[in-house]
């Protein structure tokens, strides 16, 4: 079995060597710089975007001032007048909370961008623009379109 051995090691040396070799060969001529990238192979954002807070939703609806409508254990409210419309801006400790509150407040229509633990109430050319600034989703249907 020894000499099984000695004959396999300079085989296992060859592999690992041309193993290392391949590595580096594949660093060097790399034109790119290795990214991450997305389940699809496409590449990730280079600079994603910062967490949507309360106070960076209030700025990107370029409310002058906020009145805070209600605050509860797992929401935050509030409803703002900007000069271009009004808003209604809610934010959530949890997803489930979010999805609660949109299960409670899509049949009574309205139009809503929904982001992470985040929704906002307004016109749709208005959720269009916040949409340009923040992401999210676009969901639901003008007020008192009950289904």
């Amino acid at each position: 079995m020894t000499h099984a051995l000695h004959r396999l090691r300079p085989i296992i040396a060859w592999c690992l060597t041309a193993l290392g070799v391949g590595f580096i060969l594949v660093s060097a001529c790399a034109t790119q710089p290795i990214t991450a990238t997305s389940r699809h192979g496409h590449a990730a954002p280079a600079s994603p975007r910062p967490p949507v807070t309360l106070e960076r939703l209030v700025a990107a609806a370029g409310c002058p001032s906020a009145k805070a409508q209600g605050k509860a254990a797992d929401f935050r409210q509030v409803v703002c007048q900007a000069p271009q419309g009004r808003y209604t801006i809610m934010t959530f400790d949890t997803q489930t909370g979010r999805d609660a509150w949109l299960a409670e407040a899509e049949p009574y229509g309205g139009t809503y961008l929904v982001g992470e633990r985040w929704a906002v109430v307004s016109e749709k050319d208005l959720l269009h623009q916040l949409r340009d600034q923040l992401g999210g989703e676009l969901r639901g249907q003008p007020h008192g379109a009950h289904s």
